[in-house]
């Protein structure tokens, strides 16, 4: 029989055998994620002979609404299922037992990223709704006199929140340093052109840099952090309305908005 419920801190490395299998992460990978997250997350489980066969993560964040005032909310992360046990029901079980918790535990708002198209679908049956969008171009190298400094979580933190405006997904320092921890070592960066302060969350794969996050939208910072990192090319994210990227639901009786920005979401 299948148990569902949330789980201890000591048990979450009871996990990385499924999250191993199902998102192909090492050992140090995970156990660097559980690391970084600290309390900064809700961990969920459905249990079925005596072995996690489905899990989630609930990350700590806060959706500020149209109006400038701040929900609490969590971020679903790491949503998964046992390869043998999927089409059984069981995701969508877990992310309703997840929610009730969280309703109980004061959290107003739900948000995730599908990570393709048929899971928009599968989101949708479960009463999310998509209100996450972006701007995603690719732009070459191009030195210029761009200042780039890497700075910390804090620091991150303190110049995102200043450049964002509208609906937004807000995270905590220790979620932006989980993002530091995520880019090998890449980071986060501020970067200073002559009209411009950006803040840019980047991640090196091989010869092409994967800029996570700039904001406010600048491809001459963009250029400027390829050429410093020595890429081929950077793939860059930032604000706008062209690209659907996540999933929000309400769980009290608050209202979605209808276009919001969500930026980092620790892929």
């Amino acid at each position: 029989m299948t148990a569902y419920r949330q789980l201890t801190p000591a048990e979450y490395p009871a996990l990385n055998g499924l999250w191993h299998r199902c998102f192909g992460d090492t050992e140090q990978e995970i156990t660097a994620f559980w690391r970084a997250v600290g309390d900064q997350v809700r961990v969920f489980a459905a249990w079925d002979g005596g072995r996690a066969v489905s899990m989630l993560c609930a990350l700590s964040a806060g959706l500020v609404d149209e109006a400038g005032d701040l929900l609490p909310a969590a971020y679903l992360y790491a949503v998964c299922t046992a390869p043998e046990r999927r089409n059984q029901g069981l995701a969508a079980k877990l992310t309703a037992y997840a929610e009730a918790a969280l309703r109980r535990q004061g959290v107003a708002v739900t948000a995730l990223v599908p990570a393709n198209a048929d899971l928009f679908r599968f989101y949708e049956k479960l009463g999310y709704e998509t209100v996450f969008y972006h701007k995603e171009y690719t732009i070459p190298p191009k030195a210029g006199s761009v200042k780039l400094t890497k700075i910390d979580a804090d620091a991150y933190r303190s110049l995102r929140e200043m450049q964002l405006y509208g609906s937004f997904l807000s995270y905590d320092a220790p979620l932006l340093h989980l993002q530091e921890v995520m880019s090998g070592g890449t980071g986060l960066y501020r970067a200073e052109t002559d009209s411009l302060v950006c803040c840019a969350a980047v991640q090196k794969e091989g010869a092409i840099l994967h800029i996570k996050e700039l904001l406010p939208d600048c491809p001459e910072a963009a250029s400027a952090l390829a050429a410093a990192l020595h890429c081929q090319s950077a793939v860059v994210r930032t604000e706008g309305s062209g690209t659907p990227f996540g999933m929000a639901k309400a769980l009290s009786g608050v209202c979605l908005p209808k276009t919001a920005y969500l930026g980092l979401a620790f892929d």
